[in-house]
């Protein structure tokens, strides 16, 4: 259907980069953030589509999932427009690579083409610490070279518009290392350039300030506020530095998921580990509670396969002074059967004339599962002994057909029910009841005036609900 080339759509202040398949699907390359009513590429003229039949086709965009309709069609132009905002931060936090899906369905015949929307993150984030300011209590006997970690700034932006480097303003006491994680992550290190002397001076303040690589760059600043003490040669040690732990979605709330462990060589006070959580991220936030003491990490609040399947967190142990060590969390959410079809009636032609010819195409039906792999796979069908069947037609897409000759003197209306089945373990069932009614020939017509009136009872549960009738 197309021939690979690329084309280029030029809009107020962006670039929409557009490419088409050979098996009609599309996608176009955006920045975030652009205004609602922005045009994001002719879906007409890319498609090769009759722009003034797209109305008549009752042309629309809807979204695979049925979430928000982030993009909307303009049926004089065929522009396909930003709708709602699209925010690359909400949508796909840090993945690297973020596309929004999108449909273009048109009708009569139906006619469906996948949009995929590469969303670019823009710089529209600044660097942000933690907390307002980091408090640290450090030994008067630490040696030279000394170093100290130091809580990692954190930029909701990816890639070059996250964080990038970070500066510390000049002092007597130390200077900084900045390193890098695993994955590009910036961090940085106190290293002690001259020695401490607590009763010289007991108390430093220092200004730390992470920048961004973006254009114009951003910044965010920290104060430091270094309490000189009395020795305390070791900081905790934890057993791992990086944790694993996997756990089912809808686990019982203070479900036990892993428990971390440090150790401090020092005695007494000095010993003392205690845990907390050093960064949570916006949808991490209060969904685990970590025990300063035991290590224990357990569930807070209601775990959800399809709103996150992976948590990433940090944990610190500080003993009693002030000494820390970080250690990584990553927990993985499995997913289980919990979600039954949902069956949408997304067109049903009114009237339905007695005399259609048998195979005639008379409603679109459209199924989604929220879960993924097996437990997403619907199998769907019409049970009942009625004239009409359904005919897989593209994705999760059927088409409502007739199978025979309707006659309203016989037979005047029908109820359809329509059950949809995953094949999770054990399966989920829907099913949704469509009432058609044809009416009779008038004044001697080969045509009638059908009425027909959309349904109305939904059902979900374990077991594949079905139910038929015809009445005269």
């Amino acid at each position: 259907m197309g021939d690979g080339r690329f084309a280029l759509h030029f809009g107020i202040a962006f670039i929409s980069l557009f490419l088409r398949t050979a098996n009609g699907d599309v996608s176009y390359l955006i920045p975030e953030e652009m205004k609602r009513g922005s045009v994001i590429g002719n879906i007409a003229k890319d498609l090769g589509l009759d722009l003034g039949r797209l109305s008549a086709r009752n042309a629309r965009i809807d979204t695979e999932d049925n979430s928000i309709q982030h993009c909307g069609v303009n049926l004089n132009t065929g522009d396909m427009i930003v709708q709602e905002r699209i925010d690359r931060e909400e949508l796909c936090a840090k993945r690297p690579s973020c596309v929004l899906k999108q449909e273009l369905v048109l009708e009569n015949p139906l006619e469906l083409h996948r949009i995929s929307i590469h969303v670019q993150d823009i710089n529209d984030n600044s660097p942000q610490f933690p907390e307002d300011s980091l408090k640290m209590e450090i030994q008067e006997s630490a040696v030279k070279g000394a170093r100290f970690p130091l809580d990692e700034a954190h930029d909701g932006d990816i890639g070059e518009n996250s964080v990038q480097a970070y500066a510390l303003q000049q002092n007597d006491y130390f200077k900084l290392n900045v390193k890098t994680k695993d994955g590009g992550r910036k961090y940085c290190e106190l290293v002690l350039d001259e020695e401490l002397d607590r009763e010289d001076k007991n108390e430093i303040v220092l200004l730390l300030t992470a920048f961004d690589g973006g254009s114009p760059q951003r910044s965010g600043s920290v104060e430091i506020h270094v309490t000189v003490l009395d020795a305390n040669d070791n900081a905790p040690v934890f057993s791992q530095t990086v944790y694993k732990a996997s756990l089912p979605e809808n686990s019982p709330l203070d479900s036990l998921v892993i428990t971390v462990s440090a150790t401090d060589a020092d005695m007494g006070l000095y010993g003392e580990v205690s845990y907390s959580f050093s960064h949570v991220s916006g949808q991490h936030s209060n969904m685990f509670s970590l025990h300063p003491k035991t290590g224990e990490v357990r569930v807070v609040r209601a775990i959800d396969y399809e709103r996150a399947s992976l948590y990433e967190m940090q944990i610190n142990a500080k003993d009693g002074l002030g000494l820390a060590s970080y250690a990584t969390l990553i927990i993985e959410v499995t997913d289980i059967n919990d979600n039954a079809p949902v069956i949408q009636l997304k067109s049903l032609s009114n009237p339905i004339p007695e005399n259609v010819s048998p195979g005639t195409e008379v409603g679109i039906v459209n199924v989604q599962d929220k879960d993924s792999e097996n437990n997403r796979q619907v199998r769907c069908s019409i049970k009942q002994n009625v004239p009409f069947k359904l005919v897989p037609s593209i994705k999760n897409y059927y088409s409502l057909v007739t199978t025979g000759q309707l006659d309203r003197e016989l037979v005047s209306d029908y109820n359809i029910t329509i059950t949809a089945t995953d094949e999770g373990s054990p399966p989920l069932s829907s099913s949704k009841t469509v009432e058609n009614r044809p009416r009779g020939a008038l004044w001697g017509k080969a045509f009638v005036c059908a009425k027909v009136r959309p349904a109305v009872r939904e059902s979900a549960g374990v077991t594949p609900v079905v139910s038929a009738g015809a009445g005269h």
